[in-house]
């Protein structure tokens, strides 16, 4: 897989919901059926990890993290490889947390995810990995957005967010071609539509200067927020 799938599955799969319906079908595409059983179970979790992965550019390595637990797996050539290494390492902590563990040394939550870890085959270790893949970086996160065409078609898809605030734009690809959506708030949602076609909160956004500058890795560069217009 190359890093802009990578990219878009990743991000799509951690701001996606178990009642996202179109971003769960599109999930089931995207994932193995045991990858997809994986991620079902990784959103009812009692204790949400995530994998923070990147690229570092200066020494052309690609990097995954365990969670908050300090642990790095790196691999010089892609995300999957970077994980797969992660993955022995999380293997040996959760070892000798387990040791740990059995002298009283561990607290309640990461004694239970150890034994959850303990009971995953090497295989199931690196899915459990892959589906918590997260790039959220500080302010920047992503989140589900409806995409609403202008017959009534929507979609779902995952959308930059700076402290919680959707960009007043977007452009993506449709047909060949870049396409201008607009964000509006819908309840507790938000939605996209194609500039012109619908309500938009371009105007109140773009005074708030709701997108910044992000500081993040972004693959594909059309899913950057575009710079507000004043």
């Amino acid at each position: 897989m190359d890093d802009n799938a990578f990219f878009e599955r990743a991000i799509l799969a951690s701001a996606a919901g178990l009642d996202d319906e179109d971003a769960v079908r599109q999930l089931r595409a995207l994932f193995s059926a045991d990858e997809l059983a994986a991620w079902e179970a990784s959103r009812t979790a009692r204790v949400r990890l995530a994998v923070p992965v990147g690229h570092d550019d200066e020494n052309d390595r690609y990097w995954a993290e365990w969670g908050e637990f300090g642990i790095q797996g790196t691999s010089p050539s892609s995300y999957e490889a970077a994980i797969a290494d992660l993955a022995g390492h999380v293997r040996e902590w959760a070892s000798e947390a387990h040791d740990s563990g059995s002298r009283g040394g561990l607290t309640d939550d990461v004694a239970r995810l150890v034994d959850e870890l303990d009971a995953l085959s090497d295989d199931g270790l690196r899915t459990y990995l892959l589906v918590r893949v997260s790039f959220d970086r500080g302010r920047l996160s992503f989140g589900i957005a409806d995409f609403v065409e202008e017959d009534g078609t929507t979609t779902q898809r995952a959308v930059p967010l700076d402290e919680g605030h959707p960009p007043a734009e977007i452009d993506l690809p449709v047909d060949g071609a870049m396409k201008t959506y607009q964000s509006s708030v819908r309840g507790e949602r938000v939605a996209f539509s194609p500039v012109g076609s619908g309500p938009s909160i371009v105007n109140t956004l773009r005074q708030q200067d709701p997108t910044g500058d992000f500081d993040a890795e972004f693959p594909r560069a059309d899913l950057r927020p575009r710079d507000p217009e004043i």
